[in-house]
């Protein structure tokens, strides 16, 4: 079974978040039951080929190892961008 892509729509803080993806954080703030900062650096992926889209709260992770266990576990998807994975890489090490 092919495996989901995930594309990189952007790394956002909740300030500078585009009002199309609030209800996805604030969905996934509230299963996570994750205070949300004004400078907690939210990644969203767009799940390929879907209309769906995950959401990861930067600030929880401490290395792409995380992330991607994470994307296979919950997705039975993986990032295989080059380009989307230094962008997320670069903000864990902010």
């Amino acid at each position: 079974m092919q495996k989901f892509i995930t594309e990189l729509v952007g790394v956002f803080t909740p300030r500078d978040l585009p009002e199309d993806y609030e209800k996805f954080v604030e969905y996934k703030s509230t299963i996570d039951k994750k205070e949300v900062k004004d400078n907690t650096p939210i990644a969203i992926l767009k799940i390929k080929d879907t209309t769906s889209y995950h959401v990861l709260f930067l600030d929880e992770y401490e290395s792409m190892d995380e992330i991607d266990k994470e994307i296979e576990e919950s997705l039975d998807g993986e990032i295989y961008n080059y380009n989307t994975r230094n962008i997320i890489e670069g903000h864990l090490n902010d």
